[in-house]
């Protein structure tokens, strides 16, 4: 086995989207999808590339990417450039902001609240390999389920609506009692009453009524911030309810401000949340 030249910088590699494995004498390239999503004539190109550069087969990584594993060092300029020509770019990796996931949302989700997937790829467009002190990860979930996991993440957006009742529009049948999973809902003088103190903003009322008398008074985003995974987890902390995009990206920059200013080298957001403190990290965000 001969391993890479060593004036190779496979720290550099890496933050490019390409890892070097345990066998020196092979990488995997990362690509980057935004929100998980890709084409059925891009999968076929990759599924062709990782024939070409690798050894015929692909990864599906934790955060929605595609990596082809298998690839020799020489080989990686003529790989990369192919998948250029077909429009996929290397994913960042590395104290970098990396690739957005999101939940499948609107309209392909019958829960979804908010189209995750356009406001994924949004974030994704302005911030996708900014370098910070550590890496930094973000997620669009589209309801309260948080399938994207959004209280795991440096930055999550969970999308809820705020319930009312029209009660002139309501019969009366109770069914949204019996499908609100929180019990946030009884029966009080024959009409539904909304306990707001466990309501959790998944419009599951609204979606079952069969009369339309459950109204979403206002939709957008639950911010958390500061949440990791890894050997020491964390949950994010809630900044913030029913954001819309415009705010949700003012956030982020100001998010990523701050860590820059405050953040150390090889620190995780999170830690430097708690660190500073979530009070003036709050002010300094919401200023």
């Amino acid at each position: 086995m001969t391993a890479p030249a060593p004036s190779i910088d496979f720290s550099a590699l890496k933050s490019g989207g390409i890892i070097m494995q345990k066998d020196d004498d092979f990488f995997a390239i990362r690509l980057r999808l935004p929100g998980g999503s890709i084409s059925a004539d891009l999968l076929a190109k990759i599924a062709q590339l990782a024939q070409k550069y690798g050894w015929g087969e692909v990864r599906l990584t934790a955060r929605q990417g595609i990596e082809i594993p298998w690839i020799k060092f020489g080989e990686i300029e003529a790989a990369r450039m192919e998948l250029a020509g077909a429009g996929l770019t290397l994913g960042p990796c590395g104290p970098r902001f990396r690739t957005v996931t999101a939940c499948p949302g609107l309209p392909v989700c019958r829960r979804a609240l908010a189209d995750s997937q356009s406001f994924a790829h949004r974030i994704d467009r302005k911030f996708s390999g900014r370098l910070l002190p550590h890496k930094f990860k973000a997620t669009v979930s589209a309801c309260p389920n948080g399938c994207s996991r959004p209280m795991e993440n440096e930055i999550g957006f969970c999308a809820a609506a705020e319930m009312e009742l029209e009660a002139e529009a309501c019969m009366g049948c109770s069914l949204c009692v019996d499908i609100c999973k929180e019990k946030a809902i009884v029966m009080q003088d024959e009409r539904p009453l909304l306990d707001k103190g466990r309501c959790v903003h998944c419009a599951d009322c609204m979606q079952s009524c069969p009369t339309d008398a459950w109204k979403a008074k206002r939709i957008g985003y639950v911010v958390y911030a500061g949440g990791k995974n890894g050997r020491h987890p964390k949950l994010a902390e809630k900044i913030a309810d029913f954001v819309d995009e415009e705010l949700g990206m003012k956030i982020i920059e100001r998010c990523l401000d701050f860590y820059q200013r405050q953040g150390n080298k090889r620190e995780r957001f999170g830690e430097m949340i708690r660190r500073v403190g979530i009070d003036e990290f709050k002010a300094a965000v919401f200023r």
